[in-house]
């Protein structure tokens, strides 16, 4: 994974994933943190997308969070370190953005990542609110339209 190749908003959402994890008392960085960083990002791009879905931001946040519960807590000063699914999802999120055309890995390469790549509780969250990569493709080119990300701002 080159963080080089990340535009400003996705360097933010990993780090916010990351102060995540302390806040709920992990250890491990998973999908459930990164999602929540994301659909709680200021001005950002995916909680609009969730909307223009048609899904209750609040509600779908909600749920994130109750999914970000249920991880396994640690006491003490473990060493945080990114678990495997969200390790790999990030590494095909620059794919995603190849194939796109896009020169940086922008949210929604990380979104639509994990949506290939979901984990087993992210998986289920997806299901119940119908989330699937053609429903998010269809929101993200009605907003991004033709535009290409070719810088990480």
């Amino acid at each position: 994974m080159n963080i080089q190749k990340f535009t400003q908003k996705s360097i933010e959402a990993i780090n916010n994933t990351e102060k995540l994890v302390y806040e709920y008392g992990n250890q491990e960085m998973e999908q459930e943190h990164m999602m929540l960083a994301l659909v709680t990002q200021e001005d950002g791009l995916i909680p609009k997308l969730i909307k223009k879905m048609e899904i209750d931001l609040e509600h779908f946040t909600s749920n994130v969070k109750s999914k970000g519960d249920a991880r396994t807590k640690v006491s003490g000063d473990g060493q945080i370190y990114m678990g495997k699914d969200l390790n790999n999802a990030l590494i095909h999120a620059e794919d995603v953005a190849k194939n796109m055309g896009d020169e940086y890995v922008s949210v929604e390469h990380i979104f639509l990542s994990i949506i290939k790549h979901p984990n087993r509780a992210i998986k289920e969250l997806f299901k119940e609110y119908g989330i699937t990569r053609d429903r998010f493709l269809k929101v993200l080119s009605d907003v991004r339209g033709n535009v290409r990300v070719t810088s990480d701002n």
